[in-house]
């Protein structure tokens, strides 16, 4: 079941996340994320977080349709989009897709991407995604289709990879170490219809970027 978690960052074109959605998906709000979601008139399953920076209207607006909300101190061990993201997995989502999650803020974007580290070590698929990036992490063997002359980078997270293979790439790899630290990986480009990306040890985060 997959799961759209809205986060607070801005989207300026909404037509990528449509592809996204059906009406089979469970769609979370974190607070500002609330604000997608109505732009792009979809109904969300649950609406979650501090609220210091959805506009008190639109909020206002959900709460006297009875919309199901939960609402938490703004003093508290876990980001809003943790919050909806924990939602999810109650919920049993083995596929989340979080809108709204890479933003000007580099410190929320990095904490983003370790919110999906955790997803991995939990086995659920899951991804950052907006207008010009797709971020996912891989700790086994990922597939690329149809993405032929994109550019991907390639990086070791949270500590070195071990047996890193990249196939269908300009700039292939076999069985190779890649180390934090360096700036082996990045701007790679697909070449072939399908590309395979797998480590052996460690992890990698694997991100489509386009400007």
């Amino acid at each position: 079941m997959r799961a759209i978690v809205f986060g607070g960052a801005d989207i300026d074109d909404y037509s990528f996340c449509k592809k996204y959605i059906n009406s089979e998906n469970i769609i979370i709000c974190c607070d500002r994320g609330l604000l997608h979601a109505d732009r792009l008139e979809v109904k969300p399953d649950y609406i979650v977080g501090d609220f210091d920076s959805v506009a008190d209207t639109l909020l206002k607006e959900y709460r006297e349709k009875n919309f199901d909300i939960e609402e938490y101190p703004s003093h508290k061990n876990y980001t809003d989009l943790e919050l909806g993201i924990n939602i999810a997995i109650e919920k049993g989502a083995d596929d989340i897709i979080i809108m709204g999650g890479i933003g000007s803020r580099i410190d929320h974007t990095f904490g983003n991407m370790h919110l999906l580290y955790m997803l991995l070590k939990k086995n659920i698929k899951a991804c950052l995604i907006n207008e010009h990036n797709y971020i996912t992490l891989t700790n086994s063997k990922l597939k690329l289709k149809g993405d032929k002359g994109e550019t991907v980078s390639v990086l070791p997270f949270m500590g070195d990879a071990f047996g890193v293979t990249l196939k269908g790439f300009e700039y292939p790899l076999n069985d190779a170490t890649m180390k934090c630290g360096e700036s082996l990986g990045v701007s790679n480009v697909v070449v072939d219809d399908e590309a395979f990306v797998e480590v052996k040890e460690g992890c990698l985060a694997v991100m489509k970027a386009r400007d």
